[in-house]
């Protein structure tokens, strides 16, 4: 299964999520993402089905290797551009935001430019 923006979105938020508290939830991606648990329900869905996650019983979110790759694929993204924004001026609120919409489209060469210059000027990447 191919992922998309959204779909991306979901991992990284349930990945950022379990880093901060034990267990995650459906209505928690919802309440961080500021959608509707009805558009959370369908993605976990698609998501359990493409085999990035599983649910238990107590409705808890689990990442697979699978998932929990992808969604820590485009966090070092996020993180690697939010950097560089943040480097070149950009406010952190900007940085931030901007970051979530470029982290989707970035090639990962990109990605790996980005990342040595940013070691080589700054020394602390993730």
């Amino acid at each position: 299964m191919k992922l998309f923006r959204s779909g991306e979105d979901y991992l990284k938020t349930i990945l950022i999520l379990q880093s901060r508290k034990e267990s995650v939830r459906s209505t928690d991606v919802a309440d961080h993402l500021h959608v509707t648990r009805a558009s959370v329900c369908r993605a976990m869905k698609l998501l359990q089905e493409g085999g990035f996650l599983t649910m238990d019983r107590e409705k808890r979110l689990h990442l697979t290797p699978l998932g929990k790759a992808a969604a820590e694929s485009v966090y070092e993204k996020h993180s690697i551009l939010c950097k560089a924004l943040l480097m070149i001026g950009v406010t952190p609120e900007t940085a931030e935001k901007d970051a979530c919409g470029m982290e989707h489209a970035a090639s990962d060469k990109s990605i790996a430019a980005l990342r040595e210059q940013l070691k080589n000027s700054q020394g602390d990447l993730p």
